[in-house]
């Protein structure tokens, strides 16, 4: 018996020994700065280390270049993707494009503060200067020291870090090269604040961009790279900075950046920041599926809790700053899912059979055609808004006036915005017999050659204002926008409520010097519609949709996040149906005296004290009784 409870004891001692020394194992801290960047590179390194059964701390997006070097400095975080040239720059010395020579005085001087930079995971991050070609070609700039030589102000679009950085940022850059009398928009270091840099560039409200040379948005929108041509910005190659005790006491660390050394092109950077700023993947998973394709991680690795989130946009929706925004405010709502976007010949239709869970629309596709005139369906509710598709008639100069004088009219593809609210211009118009309609998936500039050449009298499309396909068409001269002025009149918007007469400020684009009466619609986000199935179906009252094909409701909760990541959205078209924790808040009042067991009993008590009393004013006076004298 002796010897069981001694051999009890040695197992329990031996079992908190081992607990001991797993809780005593060191914890790599792994941090990045807020961008997607960073954070994939940082994932990187967490994965990795998990991999070699490292226990990791993440600290993601945990500040700008001196908020993060300086938490390395004091502990709070073990290690960090940076660049040499930042951390020269940072160290106050003089920048050099000299990559070797950058990162050894680094290194000294990084000593006696107990950091060191790893060898670089292969590739180079450098700022650049970015213009559309439009306004490149207009203004005839190539190279940064051009933009000295204008006699127009510039503006340019930057990030707040690229404000602050003390010797390669906005000012001195601009005292480099001599540039005077420009402005600037600066906009928060991420994701969102790239797209706004980036809608600023693509809208003209700025002429350019600063941007990193492995942003996916430059290969996207096409964007030219002015040379820097006075070699103003250092060389910038990516590689970890870590502390130099954590790389000698946390075994294996050094092995997992052994594995990342030169892993990684310039062209592989670019892929993987557009995949989480333009497709919006979460790093995790960008990081996880390089990982796996260059055989560091083994195959089937996923990153836990991370679902697919299915998106559907009509069959016109394609890449735009707009559509960026969304679906990473979607993603806000749905935490640490993946995206997947697929174009749709009926997104409501996608929501309702529960092949998607959010669809980007107009408000045309809440409604189909009858015999009668619109019908709305009841397959979708709108919860967040996007801004508004508006429409642009594209006609020879030469041609038709107005829509009701035209015979040919080219659109996109059926089920798409243009294609939907064209065929109901026609038939409120009572022009669906008499004009032609081709549907095409043409680009737009071929749309216009075949107006131009005569085969079409206009090309219809329901886009943003300021496109950038729309206005590089109309610098055509042959070409200008045709009025919808009509459609205000005649009872139209009563008819198609959801199409709201608009109108394209004059300057919009090139050469349109008078305001363009037109029509728009808004754009907004839509999930299924919320249904109950019949008692003893599922049960009682049951939200879902096993019955309807698996259509899953959006929660308030993702909404509200949604919303919140949108920003400042607009109100949503009564037209649509709404998601229904946006409705306004009732607080109905009882009119109803309230009941109270205890207080009705008291004041049944008071009531019948207070007769009592009543009754004993009310009682004839009491009279005097003498007893007859003898009595005994």
């Amino acid at each position: 018996m002796l010897i069981i409870n001694m051999k009890s004891i040695a197992v329990v001692i031996m079992f908190a020994l081992l607990m001991g020394c797993v809780d005593d194992k060191p914890t790599l801290k792994v941090g990045s700065k807020p961008f997607s960047e960073s954070a994939i590179l940082a994932e990187m390194i967490a994965q990795l280390a998990e991999n070699e059964g490292i226990n990791v701390e993440r600290n993601m997006s945990y500040g700008t270049t001196a908020r993060v070097m300086e938490a390395t400095k004091q502990g709070v975080i073990d290690i960090y993707p940076e660049y040499n040239g930042t951390s020269l720059i940072f160290l106050g010395q003089a920048p050099t494009s000299d990559s070797a020579q950058s990162t050894t005085t680094v290194n000294t001087l990084f000593k006696d503060q107990g950091l060191e930079l790893a060898n670089g995971f292969g590739f180079s991050n450098d700022y650049v200067m970015a213009m559309t070609p439009e306004r490149a070609q207009e203004l005839g700039v190539t190279k940064i020291s051009d933009l000295a030589k204008l006699d127009v102000p510039i503006t340019f679009t930057i990030d707040e870090d690229f404000l602050e950085r003390p010797a390669d940022g906005l000012q001195q850059m601009s005292r480099r090269y001599g540039i005077t009398g420009s402005s600037h928009i600066a906009f928060p270091i991420g994701a969102e604040g790239k797209d706004q840099q980036i809608s600023a560039l693509l809208d003209q409200s700025a002429d350019v961009a600063e941007l990193y040379a492995t942003d996916g948005q430059i290969a996207e929108y096409g964007l030219v790279v002015l040379e820097d041509d006075q070699q103003f910005f250092p060389i910038y190659e990516s590689m970890p900075l870590v502390r130099s005790d954590a790389l000698a006491n946390v075994d294996g660390l050094a092995e997992v950046l052994k594995k990342l050394e030169g892993a990684i092109t310039s062209e592989d950077m670019q892929a993987m920041n557009k995949a989480v700023d333009l497709d919006a993947q979460t790093a995790a998973s960008v990081a996880t599926n390089f990982l796996v394709s260059k055989g560091m991680l083994p195959e089937g690795a996923e990153v836990a809790g991370i679902d697919e989130i299915k998106v559907a946009a009509d069959p016109g929706v394609g890449r735009s700053s707009t559509t960026a925004k969304a679906l990473r405010a979607i993603r806000a709502g749905f935490s640490g899912s993946d995206l997947e976007v697929t174009n749709h010949e009926s997104p409501l239709m996608a929501l309702e059979n529960g092949s998607a869970r959010v669809a980007m629309v107009g408000a045309e596709s809440f409604y189909s055609l009858g015999e009668a005139g619109p019908e709305a369906n009841q397959m979708a509710e709108a919860f967040a808004v996007l801004g508004y598709k508006t429409a642009h008639l594209i006609g020879l100069k030469t041609g038709p006036k107005s829509i009701t004088e035209m015979k040919n009219i080219v659109t996109d593809q059926e089920g798409t915005g243009s294609a939907i609210v064209l065929t109901m211009l026609l038939n409120s118009f009572d022009l669906t017999n008499s004009v032609n309609v081709t549907y095409s998936d043409s680009s737009l500039e071929q749309l216009v050659g075949s107006v131009v050449s005569g085969e079409h009298n206009a090309v219809f499309v329901m886009e943003e204002e300021n496109d950038r396909a729309i206005a590089r068409s109309l610098v055509n001269p042959a070409v200008n926008l045709v009025s919808l002025e009509e459609w205000a009149q005649g009872g139209h918007t009563a008819r198609f409520s959801f199409i709201r007469p608009a109108t394209i400020p004059a300057k919009t684009y090139k050469d349109q010097f008078r305001p363009v009466s037109t029509v728009s619609t808004q754009y907004v986000l839509a999930g299924p519609v919320e249904k109950k199935q019949d008692t003893g179906e599922v049960g009682p009252g049951t939200a879902g949709t096993l019955l309807d094909g698996g259509a899953v409701p959006i929660s308030a909760e993702a909404v509200a996040s949604i919303r919140e990541a949108i920003g400042d959205t607009d109100v949503i078209d009564p037209s649509m149906p709404v998601h229904a924790s946006l409705a306004p808040e009732i607080e109905v009042v009882s009119k109803a005296l309230p009941f109270s067991a205890n207080v009705s009993i008291m004041n049944i008590l008071l009531i019948l004290f207070s007769v009592w009393i009543i009754y004993l004013c009310f009682l004839p006076s009491p009279r005097s009784f003498t007893m007859p004298e003898g009595d005994d």
